[in-house]
Order: C-alpha cells, then structure tokens, then sequence
C-alpha cells in the first residue's frame, strides 16, 4: 500500500483536476452560481491537503481548519443550486465557523486522536446536511439524487467508521503520528480520491442539467410575463384537448385583450406598458388551477383552456377576471393609470373534435364584439351566435 504522504499527493492532484473541470465548466454555466462555490470549495480542501503533507513545517491543526471548511463551501454551493441563487451571508457565515473551528482543532492540537474525531465528526455532519439538502431539492431525475446521496452517504460512513476507530480501538487511540494508523488514513485518502472525481462529475451533470432547464424554460416561456409562448401552449393545449375528449369533459377558451393598450405605451411609456403586462399575467395566473393553460399569446393579447369547465363557470371567471382587474391602478410620471380588459370565450363539450384553432377563431369572434360593445366586458360565442354575458 502507498505511504501516507504519496496518498496525500494523489488526492491533492486529483482535487486539483476536479476544480479544474469544475472550473471550466463555470465559465461554460455562468448562470449555475453553484458551480464556483463547489470549485472553491475544492480549491479549499486541495491548499488543506497540501499543507498536510507538509506537516512537518506547518502545525496539523491548521490543515484540518482548511480541509473541513472546504467541506462547509461545499456544502453552501448545494443550497444555493437548490434555490437556484446565490445566497445570502457567505462570507460571515464562512467567518464564523472558520473561527469555531480554529478554536476547536487549536485546543485540540496536542491530541492527534481527538483531532482527528473531530475531524471526522465534522465530515459526517457536512454529509448528513448534504444529502438533506439533496432530498429537498426538486429535481424529476431523482435517479441523480440517488446518486449523489450514496456517494455522501459512503464518505460519511468511512469517516464514522474512522471515528469509531479512535474512538474505541486501542491500536488507534495511542496514534500519535498518521503513519502509526496508516490502515485506516491510507482507506481514507484512497476513498477521497475516488469521492473526488464522483463529486466533480455529478456536479457537472448538475450544471448542464441546470442549462437544460434554462434552455427548455427559454424555449417555451415568454421572458417578460413568465407564461408560456405561443408554441409551447399550442402543442399543452392540442394535449389537453385530447385528455379532455377522453374524459368527456368540457373545455373553455378564453381570449383577454388589454384596453387600449397602444395609448398606454405611447402616454406612460413602455416601461409601464411592460408593467401592466407584467401585473396582468400575475393577476391572470392568481385565478387560475394547476391544470389551466395560460399563455401571452402576443402582444397584450392573452389566451386560456380551461379543462371541465361548462358554461356557468366560465362565465363566472370571466366576469371574475374582469372586474377584479378594473380595480388595478399603477403610478407613472403622468399620474395614475387604470386599466380594462375584455374577453371573449367559447365553451364547447367538443374541443378535440372542433381543433384547437377553431376555439381561438371563435373566441377572437367572441372579443370583437365585446370590443365593439364598448370594450370591458366579457362576451361568449354560442352556435346561435354571440350572446353578452357580462358587463360593464
């Protein structure tokens, strides 16, 4: 088996190549804030490693502070994948349990056994915390949460093992240098190694998961309001259509339409064009199930399917949405703005076999006449022909 110190190398070789990797891929992910805390935190346990295998010149105590705060960067860089931002307090946060340990691992520096317990102990703890934070995260692929948890729940029980070694073997408890307990500090380092190269890989699946996701959210959802394009609702809507004429279930379309809404960018300016539209989507999203479909379907133009609706609800939440709306205002440099919306809808037993272009065009029928009614008000299109159903 390789010596104590040669293993040491390896590791910080290893860990040196991991922050590497991890590196280029931050450049590559800018928006995966994550990825620099993991690759410092790397960069943290390799200048801890490093110092070790010069112990003869640098004091154990120190190394360990290093090493084991490495772990806690790591850590912070998992919570902050799982809110996807960065979070606040790093640098306090990373002050204060740098001086914790210090003060521990100091009073502890005469005794190679209690440091190294504490050492340990410090390990299983950063694990434990890090497969909860995994666990919380909400990724589909748990498969990779799988994954990942094992690869922490493994380095944890190696530590603990390590713990428990010293804690009650007496082969280990009079240790007073690492190569006196080489068998269990050479697994270990091995074991790092190994953990190493698992941890930067997993990380950089993270990452480009992470892109995937930005990727997919910027294909299907309109950058300003957050609701979903044009395509990305055609084809949800041609689904739930289809989901609708198997569960024999009705389905209504409604088409929304902001009141003069060239007026309020050419007087307020389109600052407050953006933030109408902006609030609207939210007051839009407020009134809505999970399995409503709403889209900006362009412009100021607004469109939603709402599956197992009949004609009374509809109604209802057109009328809901209307004079909910109406009560907005919003402040600009030209003083107070308020706004109206009129809609148009279709309520049919028959989406699927209607298509869904033929529910817009009828809706959009359904919206001209309310527009020409005087615009605020909700308007329904019927086979007889367009009947008002709400009104100013």
């Amino acid at each position: 088996m390789l010596d104590i110190t040669t293993l040491m190398a390896v590791l910080a070789l290893t860990t040196v190549t991991s922050v590497f990797g991890l590196l280029v891929a931050s450049v590559l992910n800018r928006q995966v804030v994550a990825i620099r805390y993991w690759a410092l935190g790397l960069s943290i346990i390799v200048c801890g490693v490093a110092l070790q295998s010069v112990r003869a010149y640098f004091p154990l105590w120190v190394s360990a502070v290093v090493i084991t705060q490495g772990y806690f960067v790591l850590l912070w860089g998992t919570r902050c994948y799982r809110l996807s931002r960065s979070s606040r307090g790093f640098v306090p946060a990373m002050v204060i349990i740098t001086l914790l340990q210090g003060l521990v691992f100091f009073a502890l520096q005469a005794s190679l056994r209690f440091s190294i317990m504490a050492h340990s102990a410090i390990v299983v703890l950063v694990a434990v915390l890090m497969i909860v934070e995994l666990w919380r995260m909400q990724i589909p692929q748990r498969a990779l949460v799988w994954v990942w948890s094992g690869i922490w729940c493994m380095h944890a029980l190696l530590y603990l093992r390590r713990f428990l070694l010293y804690q009650f073997d007496s082969a280990y408890i009079n240790a007073s240098t690492f190569e006196a307990a080489e068998k269990v500090e050479a697994l270990n380092y091995l074991e790092g190694i190994v953990f190493l190269y698992g941890f930067s890989l997993l990380c950089v699946i993270l990452a480009t998961r992470s892109l995937q996701e930005e990727l997919k959210l910027q294909a299907t959802r309109d950058p300003l309001t957050n609701l979903l394009n044009r395509r990305a609702f055609e084809e949800a809507a041609l689904r739930q259509l289809a989901i609708s004429r198997r569960a024999r279930e009705g389905v209504a379309l409604l088409l929304l339409d902001l009141d003069k809404f060239k007026a309020i960018n050419d007087a307020h300016g389109h600052s407050v064009g953006d933030e109408v539209l902006t609030v609207f989507a939210a007051h839009l999203t407020a009134q809505l199930r999970a399995q409503d479909l709403l889209c900006r379907f362009g412009g100021e133009e607004f469109v939603l399917l709402v599956p197992g609706a009949d004609s009374a609800k509809t109604e209802a939440l057109a009328e809901r949405i209307r004079s909910r709306w109406q009560k907005h205002t919003f402040k600009s440099l030209h003083g107070e703005l308020a706004t109206t919306v009129s809609i148009g809808y279709v309520c049919v037993n028959d989406g699927a076999e209607q298509g869904l272009y033929r529910l817009i065009e009828r809706a959009d029928q359904a919206l001209y006449e309310a527009k020409q009614q005087g615009r605020n008000c909700a308007r329904s299109w019927q086979v007889e022909g367009i009947l008002t159903t709400a009104g100013v």
